[in-house]
């Protein structure tokens, strides 16, 4: 996995986050168990607003993700800085959970379900 881009810009009423990652580790038969793994992480707390984006490149053969973290500026009662903060954290967490669910389907053979 490599980390590609990481940026934090404000806009006129939100801060937002990025992330872009490829993998070239991670196979095309993997990337739609992958994409399962980590919907939890999409679908957690609602604030801030988070997504992500992940399709597999046949012609670079690796996995391309974006992650894209929003918070209202209006909305939050948090200084910009701990807004930052929260927005890289969540970034963060990201990865973490990335890392984690890839080293669980590289340890399993997803073509055996027993496995």
């Amino acid at each position: 996995m490599i980390v590609e881009k990481i940026e934090i810009t404000r806009h006129k009423l939100t801060l937002q986050g990025e992330l872009k990652l490829v993998d070239s580790e991670l196979s095309i038969e993997n990337c739609e168990e992958m994409i399962r793994r980590l919907v939890s992480w999409k679908l957690g707390q609602l604030k801030p607003i988070r997504h992500f984006e992940m399709v597999y490149n046949k012609e670079q053969m690796q996995a391309e993700v974006d992650v894209y973290i929003t918070v209202s500026i209006k909305e939050s009662s948090e200084s910009h800085i701990e807004n930052v903060r929260h927005i890289f954290n969540k970034l963060m967490e990201f990865l973490n959970l990335y890392e984690r669910e890839f080293e669980a389907i590289s340890g399993k053979d997803l073509s055996n379900p027993k496995s």
